[in-house]
């Protein structure tokens, strides 16, 4: 549970006896100070910084690593641009809030939201990837996944589990917020990507190999 009395840490090494979940109530400015100072991923929404650490990592990274290749090859030729995790998501909503996928993707020019000096936002992905860890998992397929859904240019989600091999997509079906959920675990599945390709399952898991 969120706690106003924890001094907010700013270093890796202060960050760590807290363990892989870290929630605590902060003001925005507070937050930015963090995310431009600190030595390790956070997140915010209304009110809580949100701060998940993972140390199955390899992992993680092997499978952010390939999915961002294997997208990037799909889409060479279209008007779009694959980023990685460092890319802030701007959600709708008069409540504050910071988001990253591990990667995402724009057609056409990224729109821009202004946070703070330089600090940008961007405000229609239409494609966003996350990788589940250990740490992640309830979040990212909850809360998270809440938040998401809000993006109106958002049209596909796809989460790739880094503890089996199991892909969840989620393809929006209309404006009233209909999504098509697909689970694909057999190796030779075919995962089909806003409608310009399939990314094969043992494709996206070679990298753990």
């Amino acid at each position: 549970m969120p706690d106003t009395a924890i001094k907010i840490p700013l270093t890796l090494e202060e960050r760590l006896p807290y363990g892989e979940e870290f929630i605590v109530e902060a003001d925005w400015d507070t937050f930015l100070n963090i995310l431009e100072k600190g030595e390790y991923p956070v997140q915010y929404d209304e009110g809580k910084m949100l701060s998940f650490m993972g140390y199955g990592t390899e992992e993680h990274e092997a499978l952010v690593g390939e999915i961002i290749r294997l997208l990037g090859n799909l889409l060479a030729n279209q008007s779009y641009k694959v980023y990685g995790s460092n890319l802030a998501l701007h959600l709708p909503g008069e409540g504050k809030k910071y988001y990253n996928a591990d990667c995402s993707i724009i057609k056409g020019q990224p729109e821009k939201i202004s946070i703070r000096g330089e600090m940008k936002a961007i405000a229609n992905p239409i494609f966003l990837v996350e990788v589940l860890s250990k740490s992640t998992h309830n979040f990212d397929l909850g809360q998270k996944f809440q938040r998401y859904k809000t993006i109106p240019s958002l049209q596909q989600l796809l989460y790739i589990d880094s503890r089996e091999q199991r892909v969840i997509s989620y393809r929006k079906q209309d404006m009233k917020g209909t999504w098509l959920i697909e689970e694909f675990v057999d190796s030779e599945a075919s995962v089909p990507v806003l409608e310009e390709g399939n990314l094969i399952v043992k494709d996206i898991y070679k990298a753990l190999k």
